[in-house]
């Protein structure tokens, strides 16, 4: 049989008192903003560059959604009949398209002369 372990009724330290305190307001945690580090310019910097790449990325993520929605549409209208593997392979002006329907799948590579 399993002994119990006792049960402490003492009452553990919040998060705010772990971390630290703010002078006249024991146990209230810093917030982020009330500390500034020595590189805080180029985290400043860094930051808005990445918020300018994210923003650029997520309207590029749109265009290509769109595109490969439009890429599937045409490719489905050429009537081609699938392989063995139910996938779609073309081969178009250097480029090798292969959609797979089930899984929604597309893949455009372009072809690398030998």
């Amino acid at each position: 049989m399993a002994k119990k372990k006792k049960v402490s009724k003492e009452k553990e330290p919040s998060m705010a008192e772990k971390v630290g305190t703010r002078e006249g307001n024991e146990g209230e945690q810093l917030d982020l903003i009330d500390i500034n580090p020595e590189n805080a310019k180029e985290i400043v910097a860094i930051a808005r560059q990445y918020k300018k790449h994210q923003a650029a990325r997520m309207e590029a993520g749109s265009k290509e959604k769109t595109k490969k929605e439009e890429l599937k549409a045409f490719i489905r209208d050429a009537n081609l009949q699938p392989l063995e593997d139910g996938k779609y392979r073309l081969r178009l002006a250097g480029l090798l398209i292969e959609m797979t329907p089930r899984d929604e799948l597309i893949t455009v590579k372009e072809e690398v002369e030998k």
